[in-house]
Protein backbone atom coordinates (compact mmCIF):
# COMPACT_ATOMS: atom_id res chain seq x y z
CA UNK A 1 0.00 0.00 0.00
CA UNK A 2 1.15 3.48 -0.79
CA UNK A 3 2.68 5.12 2.30
CA UNK A 4 1.05 8.45 1.50
CA UNK A 5 -2.40 6.88 1.42
CA UNK A 6 -1.84 5.23 4.81
CA UNK A 7 -0.71 8.52 6.28
CA UNK A 8 -3.74 10.32 4.86
CA UNK A 9 -6.12 7.68 6.22
CA UNK A 10 -4.58 7.86 9.70
CA UNK A 11 -4.69 11.61 9.70
CA UNK A 12 -8.33 11.56 8.59
CA UNK A 13 -9.22 9.06 11.30
CA UNK A 14 -7.62 11.19 13.97
CA UNK A 15 -9.40 14.27 12.62
CA UNK A 16 -12.78 12.50 12.66
CA UNK A 17 -12.16 11.29 16.22
CA UNK A 18 -11.35 14.82 17.38
CA UNK A 19 -14.45 16.20 15.65
CA UNK A 20 -16.58 13.54 17.28
CA UNK A 21 -15.24 14.45 20.67
CA UNK A 22 -15.86 18.15 20.05
CA UNK A 23 -19.38 17.40 18.84
CA UNK A 24 -20.05 15.32 21.90
CA UNK A 25 -19.00 18.18 24.13
CA UNK A 26 -20.89 20.84 22.19
CA UNK A 27 -24.08 18.92 21.52
CA UNK A 28 -27.09 19.24 23.84
CA UNK A 29 -27.00 16.70 26.64
CA UNK A 30 -29.15 13.65 26.28
CA UNK A 31 -32.08 12.99 28.60
CA UNK A 32 -29.97 10.87 30.92
CA UNK A 33 -27.32 13.54 31.48
CA UNK A 34 -28.83 16.95 30.86
CA UNK A 35 -27.92 19.88 33.15
CA UNK A 36 -28.92 23.45 33.81
CA UNK A 37 -27.24 26.22 35.75
CA UNK A 38 -29.27 28.23 38.23
CA UNK A 39 -29.76 31.97 37.93
CA UNK A 40 -30.28 34.56 40.62
CA UNK A 41 -33.05 35.39 43.07
CA UNK A 42 -33.54 38.10 45.70
CA UNK A 43 -35.00 38.51 49.16
CA UNK A 44 -35.74 41.54 51.31
CA UNK A 45 -34.12 42.67 54.52
CA UNK A 46 -36.29 44.93 56.69
CA UNK A 47 -34.91 46.92 59.63
CA UNK A 48 -37.47 48.59 61.91
CA UNK A 49 -36.32 51.82 63.58
CA UNK A 50 -37.99 54.22 66.01
CA UNK A 51 -39.42 57.26 64.21
CA UNK A 52 -37.06 59.62 66.07
CA UNK A 53 -33.94 57.46 65.81
CA UNK A 54 -31.43 57.43 62.97
CA UNK A 55 -30.61 54.25 61.03
CA UNK A 56 -27.60 52.44 62.53
CA UNK A 57 -24.36 51.66 60.71
CA UNK A 58 -24.70 47.89 60.46
CA UNK A 59 -24.14 45.21 57.80
CA UNK A 60 -25.97 41.88 57.91
CA UNK A 61 -24.36 38.84 56.31
CA UNK A 62 -25.83 35.47 55.36
CA UNK A 63 -24.83 31.87 54.79
CA UNK A 64 -26.50 29.52 52.32
CA UNK A 65 -25.94 25.75 52.40
CA UNK A 66 -27.61 22.62 50.92
CA UNK A 67 -30.59 21.42 52.91
CA UNK A 68 -31.65 17.91 53.88
CA UNK A 69 -33.37 15.52 51.46
CA UNK A 70 -36.99 14.58 52.17
CA UNK A 71 -38.61 11.52 50.62
CA UNK A 72 -41.95 11.81 48.90
CA UNK A 73 -45.14 10.74 50.67
CA UNK A 74 -48.73 10.39 49.54
CA UNK A 75 -49.31 14.06 50.42
CA UNK A 76 -45.92 15.70 49.83
CA UNK A 77 -43.36 15.80 47.03
CA UNK A 78 -39.71 14.78 47.19
CA UNK A 79 -37.13 17.38 48.21
CA UNK A 80 -33.54 17.08 47.01
CA UNK A 81 -30.54 18.59 48.79
CA UNK A 82 -29.21 21.67 47.00
CA UNK A 83 -26.02 21.31 45.00
CA UNK A 84 -22.91 23.24 45.94
CA UNK A 85 -21.94 26.63 44.52
CA UNK A 86 -24.70 28.95 45.80
CA UNK A 87 -23.64 32.32 47.20
CA UNK A 88 -25.46 35.19 48.91
CA UNK A 89 -24.86 38.94 49.28
CA UNK A 90 -25.09 41.26 52.29
CA UNK A 91 -27.47 43.97 53.52
CA UNK A 92 -25.64 47.18 54.50
CA UNK A 93 -27.44 49.96 56.42
CA UNK A 94 -26.07 53.39 57.31
CA UNK A 95 -27.09 56.59 59.08
CA UNK A 96 -27.68 58.23 55.68
CA UNK A 97 -30.45 55.79 54.70
CA UNK A 98 -33.94 57.24 54.28
CA UNK A 99 -36.59 55.71 56.53
CA UNK A 100 -40.02 54.79 55.20
CA UNK A 101 -42.77 56.15 57.43
CA UNK A 102 -45.50 53.97 55.91
CA UNK A 103 -45.46 50.46 54.50
CA UNK A 104 -44.83 50.49 50.76
CA UNK A 105 -46.89 48.35 48.37
CA UNK A 106 -45.70 44.76 48.34
CA UNK A 107 -43.67 44.99 51.55
CA UNK A 108 -44.64 42.49 54.24
CA UNK A 109 -43.27 44.30 57.29
CA UNK A 110 -45.70 45.23 60.09
CA UNK A 111 -45.18 48.56 61.86
CA UNK A 112 -46.37 49.56 65.32
CA UNK A 113 -47.17 53.14 66.29
CA UNK A 114 -44.05 55.33 66.24
CA UNK A 115 -42.03 52.97 64.01
CA UNK A 116 -40.37 53.48 60.61
CA UNK A 117 -38.32 51.04 58.54
CA UNK A 118 -35.62 50.67 55.90
CA UNK A 119 -35.53 47.94 53.25
CA UNK A 120 -32.55 46.42 51.44
CA UNK A 121 -32.54 43.81 48.65
CA UNK A 122 -30.11 40.89 48.87
CA UNK A 123 -29.16 38.63 45.93
CA UNK A 124 -29.00 34.84 45.97
CA UNK A 125 -26.70 33.57 43.20
CA UNK A 126 -27.11 30.03 41.85
CA UNK A 127 -25.24 30.51 38.57
CA UNK A 128 -22.41 28.26 39.76
CA UNK A 129 -24.87 25.47 40.64
CA UNK A 130 -25.37 22.67 38.07
CA UNK A 131 -28.70 20.88 38.40
CA UNK A 132 -28.84 17.59 36.46
CA UNK A 133 -32.42 16.39 37.09
CA UNK A 134 -35.87 17.90 37.51
CA UNK A 135 -36.90 18.38 41.11
CA UNK A 136 -37.05 20.70 44.10
CA UNK A 137 -33.56 21.51 45.36
CA UNK A 138 -33.45 22.80 48.94
CA UNK A 139 -31.09 25.26 50.63
CA UNK A 140 -31.01 26.69 54.15
CA UNK A 141 -30.44 30.45 54.35
CA UNK A 142 -29.10 31.66 57.72
CA UNK A 143 -28.69 35.23 58.88
CA UNK A 144 -25.45 35.75 60.80
CA UNK A 145 -25.31 37.80 63.99
CA UNK A 146 -23.39 40.96 63.26
CA UNK A 147 -20.37 41.54 65.49
CA UNK A 148 -20.26 44.96 67.13
CA UNK A 149 -23.88 45.81 66.36
CA UNK A 150 -25.94 47.12 69.28
CA UNK A 151 -29.65 46.94 70.01
CA UNK A 152 -30.44 44.52 67.14
CA UNK A 153 -33.31 42.10 67.70
CA UNK A 154 -33.27 39.32 65.10
CA UNK A 155 -36.16 37.90 63.09
CA UNK A 156 -38.89 39.67 65.04
CA UNK A 157 -41.76 38.82 62.71
CA UNK A 158 -41.02 35.21 61.79
CA UNK A 159 -43.99 32.95 61.09
CA UNK A 160 -45.20 29.97 63.08
CA UNK A 161 -42.74 27.10 63.04
CA UNK A 162 -39.86 29.26 61.83
CA UNK A 163 -36.41 29.01 63.29
CA UNK A 164 -34.97 32.38 64.24
CA UNK A 165 -32.50 33.71 61.67
CA UNK A 166 -33.22 30.93 59.15
CA UNK A 167 -35.23 30.57 55.97
CA UNK A 168 -35.75 27.65 53.60
CA UNK A 169 -34.99 28.32 49.92
CA UNK A 170 -36.38 25.90 47.31
CA UNK A 171 -35.15 25.98 43.69
CA UNK A 172 -37.69 24.46 41.26
CA UNK A 173 -36.05 22.73 38.27
CA UNK A 174 -38.41 21.43 35.57
CA UNK A 175 -38.20 19.48 32.28
CA UNK A 176 -39.46 21.70 29.49
CA UNK A 177 -39.73 19.45 26.44
CA UNK A 178 -36.43 17.71 27.10
CA UNK A 179 -34.64 20.85 28.26
CA UNK A 180 -34.06 21.59 31.91
CA UNK A 181 -35.04 25.03 33.17
CA UNK A 182 -35.10 26.72 36.56
CA UNK A 183 -38.73 27.72 36.83
CA UNK A 184 -38.78 29.40 40.22
CA UNK A 185 -37.26 30.19 43.60
CA UNK A 186 -39.36 30.18 46.75
CA UNK A 187 -38.38 31.20 50.29
CA UNK A 188 -40.28 29.60 53.17
CA UNK A 189 -40.44 30.18 56.90
CA UNK A 190 -40.28 26.49 57.82
CA UNK A 191 -38.76 23.26 56.54
CA UNK A 192 -41.90 21.25 55.71
CA UNK A 193 -42.01 19.50 52.32
CA UNK A 194 -44.28 21.12 49.70
CA UNK A 195 -47.71 19.59 49.34
CA UNK A 196 -48.19 17.31 46.35
CA UNK A 197 -50.17 18.88 43.49
CA UNK A 198 -50.51 22.24 45.28
CA UNK A 199 -49.73 25.71 44.01
CA UNK A 200 -46.41 26.23 45.77
CA UNK A 201 -46.35 29.95 45.29
CA UNK A 202 -44.30 30.46 42.12
CA UNK A 203 -47.49 31.80 40.58
CA UNK A 204 -51.02 32.33 41.76
CA UNK A 205 -51.96 31.85 45.38
CA UNK A 206 -49.33 32.83 47.94
CA UNK A 207 -48.38 30.08 50.38
CA UNK A 208 -49.12 30.73 54.02
CA UNK A 209 -45.51 30.02 54.96
CA UNK A 210 -43.93 31.83 52.03
CA UNK A 211 -41.52 34.62 53.03
CA UNK A 212 -39.88 37.53 51.27
CA UNK A 213 -36.98 37.85 53.71
CA UNK A 214 -36.03 38.83 57.26
CA UNK A 215 -37.35 41.47 59.66
CA UNK A 216 -35.09 42.82 62.41
CA UNK A 217 -35.58 45.67 64.86
CA UNK A 218 -33.17 48.31 66.12
CA UNK A 219 -34.05 48.86 69.78
CA UNK A 220 -33.27 52.38 70.98
CA UNK A 221 -34.27 54.69 73.82
CA UNK A 222 -34.07 58.43 74.47
CA UNK A 223 -32.02 60.47 76.97
CA UNK A 224 -33.68 63.61 78.38
CA UNK A 225 -31.85 66.32 80.35
CA UNK A 226 -34.03 68.76 82.29
CA UNK A 227 -33.40 71.83 84.48
CA UNK A 228 -35.41 73.22 87.43
CA UNK A 229 -34.49 76.18 89.66
CA UNK A 230 -36.06 76.73 93.09
CA UNK A 231 -35.51 78.99 96.10
CA UNK A 232 -36.11 82.66 96.88
CA UNK A 233 -32.69 83.59 95.51
CA UNK A 234 -32.79 81.24 92.49
CA UNK A 235 -32.55 82.92 89.07
CA UNK A 236 -35.08 81.58 86.60
CA UNK A 237 -33.33 83.19 83.62
CA UNK A 238 -29.81 81.98 84.41
CA UNK A 239 -28.29 79.43 81.96
CA UNK A 240 -26.50 76.41 83.40
CA UNK A 241 -23.94 74.26 81.58
CA UNK A 242 -24.38 70.50 81.17
CA UNK A 243 -21.92 68.02 79.63
CA UNK A 244 -23.10 64.79 78.01
CA UNK A 245 -20.74 61.94 77.11
CA UNK A 246 -21.90 58.86 75.20
CA UNK A 247 -19.59 55.86 74.98
CA UNK A 248 -19.53 52.26 73.81
CA UNK A 249 -21.48 53.19 70.68
CA UNK A 250 -20.90 52.18 67.05
CA UNK A 251 -18.65 54.60 65.14
CA UNK A 252 -20.57 56.88 62.78
CA UNK A 253 -23.86 56.55 64.66
CA UNK A 254 -25.88 59.77 64.50
CA UNK A 255 -28.14 61.06 67.28
CA UNK A 256 -30.75 63.77 66.71
CA UNK A 257 -31.12 66.29 69.55
CA UNK A 258 -34.54 67.88 70.10
CA UNK A 259 -34.56 71.54 71.19
CA UNK A 260 -38.36 71.76 71.24
CA UNK A 261 -38.20 72.73 74.92
CA UNK A 262 -34.92 74.65 74.81
CA UNK A 263 -33.20 77.35 72.77
CA UNK A 264 -30.70 77.22 69.93
CA UNK A 265 -28.27 79.28 72.04
CA UNK A 266 -28.01 80.42 75.65
CA UNK A 267 -29.00 83.99 76.49
CA UNK A 268 -26.84 86.80 77.90
CA UNK A 269 -28.61 87.49 81.18
CA UNK A 270 -26.54 89.10 83.93
CA UNK A 271 -27.05 86.08 86.17
CA UNK A 272 -25.37 83.77 83.62
CA UNK A 273 -21.61 83.26 83.80
CA UNK A 274 -19.90 85.20 81.03
CA UNK A 275 -18.38 82.04 79.48
CA UNK A 276 -21.85 80.43 79.29
CA UNK A 277 -23.51 83.30 77.41
CA UNK A 278 -24.38 82.95 73.74
CA UNK A 279 -23.35 79.27 73.57
CA UNK A 280 -24.89 77.03 70.89
CA UNK A 281 -26.97 73.95 71.64
CA UNK A 282 -26.21 71.41 68.90
CA UNK A 283 -28.97 69.43 67.16
CA UNK A 284 -26.92 66.40 66.07
CA UNK A 285 -24.21 64.21 67.59
CA UNK A 286 -21.95 61.86 65.58
CA UNK A 287 -20.06 59.05 67.29
CA UNK A 288 -16.29 59.09 66.71
CA UNK A 289 -14.12 56.13 65.73
CA UNK A 290 -13.43 55.36 69.39
CA UNK A 291 -17.15 54.88 70.05
CA UNK A 292 -17.63 58.13 72.00
CA UNK A 293 -19.17 61.55 71.48
CA UNK A 294 -19.31 64.48 73.90
CA UNK A 295 -21.21 67.78 73.86
CA UNK A 296 -22.18 70.71 76.11
CA UNK A 297 -25.73 72.05 76.48
CA UNK A 298 -27.04 75.21 78.14
CA UNK A 299 -30.42 75.26 79.88
CA UNK A 300 -32.35 77.55 82.18
CA UNK A 301 -35.29 76.86 84.50
CA UNK A 302 -38.07 74.83 82.88
CA UNK A 303 -36.03 73.81 79.83
CA UNK A 304 -34.96 70.37 78.60
CA UNK A 305 -33.34 68.66 75.62
CA UNK A 306 -33.85 65.11 74.30
CA UNK A 307 -31.16 62.97 72.62
CA UNK A 308 -32.99 60.43 70.46
CA UNK A 309 -32.05 56.90 69.49
CA UNK A 310 -29.43 55.55 71.91
CA UNK A 311 -29.09 51.82 71.25
CA UNK A 312 -29.59 49.33 74.04
CA UNK A 313 -26.22 48.79 75.70
CA UNK A 314 -24.90 52.33 75.09
CA UNK A 315 -23.23 54.06 78.05
CA UNK A 316 -23.95 57.66 79.06
CA UNK A 317 -22.77 60.27 81.58
CA UNK A 318 -24.46 63.63 82.26
CA UNK A 319 -22.88 66.21 84.59
CA UNK A 320 -23.66 69.83 85.51
CA UNK A 321 -21.09 72.57 86.01
CA UNK A 322 -20.99 73.57 89.68
CA UNK A 323 -22.54 76.93 90.64
CA UNK A 324 -23.39 78.61 93.97
CA UNK A 325 -26.60 76.60 94.11
CA UNK A 326 -27.47 73.41 95.96
CA UNK A 327 -27.78 70.65 93.35
CA UNK A 328 -30.16 67.71 93.58
CA UNK A 329 -27.50 65.54 91.93
CA UNK A 330 -24.03 67.06 92.15
CA UNK A 331 -22.41 63.80 91.00
CA UNK A 332 -24.49 63.65 87.81
CA UNK A 333 -26.02 60.63 86.08
CA UNK A 334 -24.09 57.63 84.77
CA UNK A 335 -25.53 54.42 83.37
CA UNK A 336 -26.23 52.14 80.41
CA UNK A 337 -29.28 52.25 78.18
CA UNK A 338 -31.45 49.25 79.04
CA UNK A 339 -35.13 48.77 78.29
CA UNK A 340 -36.58 52.26 78.74
CA UNK A 341 -36.02 55.98 78.22
CA UNK A 342 -33.78 57.82 80.70
CA UNK A 343 -34.27 61.26 82.27
CA UNK A 344 -31.40 63.14 83.92
CA UNK A 345 -33.31 65.73 85.98
CA UNK A 346 -31.32 68.45 87.74
CA UNK A 347 -32.94 70.72 90.37
CA UNK A 348 -30.84 73.59 91.76
CA UNK A 349 -31.90 75.48 94.87
CA UNK A 350 -30.68 78.85 96.12
CA UNK A 351 -32.20 80.39 99.26
CA UNK A 352 -31.27 83.58 101.12
CA UNK A 353 -32.07 84.61 104.73
CA UNK A 354 -34.70 87.37 104.70
CA UNK A 355 -34.75 89.72 107.83
CA UNK A 356 -37.99 89.82 109.84
CA UNK A 357 -39.69 92.82 111.56
CA UNK A 358 -39.22 96.48 110.61
CA UNK A 359 -36.21 96.94 108.35
CA UNK A 360 -33.83 99.83 109.29
CA UNK A 361 -33.71 101.04 105.73
CA UNK A 362 -37.31 102.22 105.92
CA UNK A 363 -37.44 103.32 109.59
CA UNK A 364 -36.66 107.10 109.20
CA UNK A 365 -39.36 107.58 106.62
CA UNK A 366 -41.85 105.66 108.68
CA UNK A 367 -41.10 107.72 111.80
CA UNK A 368 -41.52 111.01 109.92
CA UNK A 369 -44.84 109.86 108.56
CA UNK A 370 -45.98 108.83 112.02
CA UNK A 371 -44.84 112.14 113.58
CA UNK A 372 -46.45 114.16 110.82
CA UNK A 373 -49.72 112.34 111.31
CA UNK A 374 -49.63 112.95 115.07
CA UNK A 375 -48.91 116.67 114.65
CA UNK A 376 -51.84 117.06 112.32
CA UNK A 377 -54.15 115.47 114.85
CA UNK A 378 -52.94 117.83 117.62
CA UNK A 379 -53.43 120.92 115.44
CA UNK A 380 -56.89 119.83 114.47
CA UNK A 381 -57.86 119.20 118.09
CA UNK A 382 -56.60 122.70 119.10
CA UNK A 383 -58.69 124.38 116.45
CA UNK A 384 -61.83 122.58 117.58
CA UNK A 385 -61.21 123.58 121.22
CA UNK A 386 -60.68 127.27 120.28
CA UNK A 387 -63.94 127.32 118.38
CA UNK A 388 -65.74 125.84 121.37
CA UNK A 389 -66.33 122.55 119.70
CA UNK A 390 -66.48 119.40 121.73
Amino acid sequence: MNLNKITIKKTLAVFLLIMAMISALAAPASADGYQVSGGTATFNKYLIVDENANVPNVTFSYQIAPGTAISATTSTVEVLPGVSGATVGTAAFSANDTKLTEKAAGDTVTLDSGENYVKKTVTLDFTACSFDEPGIYRYILTEQETGGAMGITYDTQKGDGATAKQRTVDVYVTDNGGTLTVSGYIIHENTAAPAAGADNGSAGVRLADKSDGFVNEYETHDLTISKTVTGNQGSKDKYFKFTVKIEGAVAGTKYTVSLDNAEAASGSTSATKSENRGQTNVTELVVKNDGTVEADFYLKHGQSIVIYGLAKGTGYTVTEEAEDYTSSNSSGYTGTIAGEDVTAAFTNTRDGQVPTGVMLSILPGAVLIALGGGAWLLIAAGKRKKNGEA
